[in-house]
């Protein structure tokens, strides 16, 4: 059976020793500068960039006939076929690409 492990709490630690922190001492403008820390101003303005999301990986079973016609299709406009199902897929989920489900023979 794993026992938990007790976090080191420094707030424990003898100020002696060195561990306390002088709460009065700032660093001077020139030190912040020396360091990068960009300007109240520039800090302000700052935002927080997230990164894409990665792309989600999907697994569809389907025939060969119809991997070849999207191959076909494809090579026609120059696209990898995986490219351009994730496109079909993307278009579709969007909306911009009506499906009609009746049949049509």
């Amino acid at each position: 059976m794993k026992t938990k492990r007790k976090k080191p709490t420094y707030v424990e630690e003898p100020a002696a020793e060195g561990w306390a922190f002088d709460e009065g001492k700032t660093l001077t403008r020139a030190q912040e500068r020396a360091l990068g820390f960009p300007s109240p101003s520039a800090a302000a303005k700052m935002t927080i960039h997230r990164k894409p999301a990665r792309p989600a990986r999907i697994n569809i079973r389907t025939t060969h006939e119809t991997i070849a016609g999207l191959r076909a299709r494809a090579e026609e406009v120059g696209l990898p076929y995986q490219t351009l199902a994730a496109s079909v897929l993307h278009m579709v989920a969007r909306g911009d690409l009506k499906l009609s489900l009746a049949a049509n023979r």
